[in-house]
């Protein structure tokens, strides 16, 4: 098969149905399905199979495989790729769905340029409605940096890679991390891909509304799994001078980006996971972002969430 597209299922019950018609009902037709169950224990399997059963042309390119118990976002990756033989690969969460031509787009995109990876816009979807994050690409420096900064996804789902970079390359996730297993490998992946082109189209539905997803469940192993990408990045981006500017507070950004997108239950873990990064100043952040950070690193937390309040009021 030309293309396979890998599914880490766990716990999605309630969206498994729409993502695998979705995929099923693709305008591309040489694609394979590798649907990786991470030990489910829902009727997400179930609910699948009755899927495949309505797409008989289907069936025979799917490939369920079972983990004898659950491993991890990262382990479901890997195990999809160690099944995976297209000439392209794409991840696709479960909870989320896509475009009945992205594949079609994808593949059009890859070979006109003969592309490493291929990057496209966002539709995300929220229980307000649906808004299109679209992608900044001005260079390749450029956009990994924004993935650094968190001001880009780092997303593998609206990433579409050749398979020959994935083996030429040998990168795969970390197994330790349990969230953001993609931050620690999609700025990597781009540093070495030799072609990449961008697709101005959203064809990825990125669903946020699913309260058992990885980024609704912001505990400590969560935020443990953060700090060890961001290791991993500055260990590879270390002796890359053109990063330096942003490697140098990586970690210290990863812990107020952290901060923004949870409440104050959560600070007191992310000050306490991330502790040796308060010795930094934060001076090469923006003005908002240095905020944050000074006043994290006060005992009292009321200053703190004072600005949240006003940061979020802002941005609403």
């Amino acid at each position: 098969m030309k293309v396979s597209i890998i599914v880490p299922v766990y716990g999605v019950e309630q969206y498994i149905e729409r993502c695998a018609v979705s995929l099923f009902e693709q305008t591309y037709k040489d694609i394979e399905y590798i649907f990786v169950n991470d030990a489910t224990k829902d009727r997400s399997i179930e609910v699948l199979r009755s899927v495949i059963d309505r797409y008989p042309d289907r069936a025979k390119a799917v490939q369920i495989v079972e983990h004898p118990h659950n491993k991890g976002l990262s382990a479901a990756r890997n195990t999809g790729l160690d099944h995976a033989s297209g000439k392209y690969v794409w991840h696709v969460d479960s909870d989320d769905y896509v475009a009945t031509d992205a594949v079609e787009k994808w593949v059009q995109t890859a070979e006109k340029h003969n592309a490493d990876i291929v990057i496209c816009d966002v539709n995300v979807v929220t229980t307000k409605g649906i808004y299109t994050e679209y992608v900044r690409y001005d260079s390749k420096q450029d956009y990994i940096k924004r993935l650094l900064q968190h001001t880009q996804k780092c997303a593998h789902w609206n990433k579409f890679y050749s398979k020959s970079l994935l083996d030429r390359t040998g990168i795969r996730s970390d197994e330790l991390i349990r969230m953001a297993e993609d931050y620690a490998v999609t700025p990597r992946l781009l540093y070495l891909a030799e072609r990449v082109a961008v697709l101005h189209e959203p064809l990825y539905f990125y669903e946020t509304t699913n309260q058992s997803s990885y980024v609704h469940n912001l505990n400590r192993t969560a935020i443990e799994s953060q700090y060890r990408a961001d290791g991993i990045l500055t260990a590879f981006f270390a002796d890359k001078t053109e990063y330096e500017d942003v490697v140098s507070i990586l970690p210290q950004r990863t812990m107020v980006s952290l901060i923004k997108n949870t409440d104050a239950e959560g600070w007191k873990l992310i000050k306490e996971v991330y502790r040796e990064c308060l010795s930094c100043q934060g001076k090469r952040m923006d003005l908002v972002n240095r905020i944050i950070f000074m006043l994290a690193k006060c005992e009292n937390d009321r200053p703190l969430r004072a600005f949240m309040r006003l940061y979020h009021i802002i941005m609403r």
